[in-house]
């Protein structure tokens, strides 16, 4: 992750801890306000019926007790509201640096990965013409064999033909790369496992993200 985004995915976590506080802080003041509500409203049920025990002192003190924890919640309530706004701000705010800071890191990541084609483009010339060298020792594995039967032949001997199986078809089949091993290491991010052991010792290795 590089940097202006940490501190965006930062800034977020920051506000998303606050604005929770906040509102577990807001919804606390709000049950107190709604019970001191209910206590108030039921004493002014009461007050002034006929032997009622509910005095002007208690429905005073009751109806002080739901103004405080009304203030409080409206309080908790205008904290809650500054946090969502503050952070809509500064997030929106650092939205123009976030974007530029993307721009920057997949410019930098799309250049690495033309260098890399143009790496693999060089290599392929050199397996290339690593595969014309092995054409051209065949070719003079097959002319000794074919000058030597002619000679001896000549001579007016059976020949007897190189017993050793070299066929060189077969191993440059095992040297192709197939569309499915390059989908493997592009998609997995590590080599086949059939080719595993030519790198680190055979040990697994993933490849690293540039």
């Amino acid at each position: 992750m590089y940097p202006e985004l940490r501190h965006f995915t930062s800034m977020q976590e920051m506000y998303k801890e606050k604005i929770k506080a906040a509102e577990q802080a807001w919804s606390q003041l709000h049950r107190q306000k709604e019970q001191s509500s209910a206590v108030y409203e039921d004493l002014l049920n009461q007050y002034g019926k006929r032997n009622s025990k509910v005095t002007m002192e208690r429905l005073t003190e009751a109806k002080d007790v739901y103004l405080r924890n009304l203030s409080k919640e409206r309080d908790a309530l205008e904290i809650l509201d500054d946090l969502k706004e503050s952070r809509q701000d500064r997030l929106q705010e650092y939205l123009k640096t976030l974007y530029m800071a993307r721009d920057r890191e997949m410019n930098m990541a799309s250049q690495q990965m033309e260098t890399k084609i143009q790496q693999l483009e060089r290599m392929k010339a050199e397996y290339l013409m690593m595969i014309q060298q092995i054409h051209q020792i065949n070719e003079y594995r097959n002319t000794t064999e074919r000058e030597t039967m002619d000679a001896i032949t000549d001579f007016g001997q059976q020949y007897r033909t190189f017993s050793n199986d070299s066929s060189i078809y077969p191993k440059l089949g095992m040297l192709e790369i197939s569309s499915r091993d390059i989908q493997h290491v592009f998609t997995k991010g590590e080599l086949p496992h059939h080719l595993q052991h030519y790198i680190s010792g055979g040990q697994q290795k993933t490849l690293k993200r540039p």
